[in-house]
């Protein structure tokens, strides 16, 4: 079995302008969890995953990952990775090659590239790639690498519904060795996916035990699940 790892964020604030977008958030998520973060545009879901990423400043955060204070973790080899909502490959760059580029481990590069949804594309450039190919194809390179935790910014949005079936595969079949957090406006594939819902609103992480306190905080609308 893995060995179990704990990320706690603790007392994030963050404020733009006079707005306090975010008001003491308490979240945490252990290896084999998928934890889902739900809220409405401008709520401040990016933003809270940059700050636990550490590529956002705040002064008001306690990222702590197996009890161990780190102010900025991307910064600490093997401690989380980001897939952001942008597009972050390469695009002058064919698939083969960045592959090669990004993963140092052979047999990584090879398990990556005999990949059935990839092998067909090793010799386009990144640009040439569908939305959904590239997401998967971003998501793929990011499992392989020897992190604790991985934060998914909108991995579904914009996809079509096949390659939102192979995300989620692909989350499921890694889950066991990591943790992830996930937000996407498509509740339907966070609800489905995830162990543990968390609503972002008002500034602060709501538990969601049940998918009906999603409409009595008005998040989605009336008659969704009947």
């Amino acid at each position: 079995m893995p060995k179990k790892h704990t990320l706690q964020v603790d007392s994030i604030q963050y404020r733009i302008g006079e707005r306090q977008l975010l008001t003491d958030i308490y979240l945490s998520c252990e290896t084999g969890d998928i934890l889902g973060l739900l809220g409405r545009n401008g709520c401040g879901k990016t933003t809270l995953l940059q700050i636990i990423f550490g590529s956002r400043h705040t002064d008001n955060k306690h990222i702590r990952v197996d009890g161990k204070v780190y102010p900025e973790p991307y910064k600490h080899q093997n401690l989380m990775a980001y897939l952001p909502q942008h597009n972050f490959l390469p695009k002058n760059l064919t698939l083969s090659k960045i592959i090669d580029l990004y993963l140092t481990s052979q047999e990584k590069r090879e398990g990556v590239k005999q990949d059935v949804l990839v092998k067909m594309h090793l010799h386009k450039y990144a640009y040439e790639l569908s939305k959904g190919e590239s997401r998967y194809f971003e998501l793929l390179l990011l499992l392989q690498l020897d992190v604790k935790f991985i934060l998914l910014d909108e991995p579904f949005s914009g996809i079509s519904p096949l390659y939102v079936e192979h995300i989620e595969s692909l989350l499921l079949d890694h889950k066991k060795s990591k943790g992830f957090i996930i937000t996407d406006h498509d509740y339907r594939s966070v609800l489905r996916i995830s162990d543990r819902i968390i609503l972002l609103a008002d500034g602060y992480c709501r538990p969601i035990n049940h998918e009906e306190e999603l409409l009595e905080w008005g998040y989605i609308p009336a008659g969704t699940f009947s």
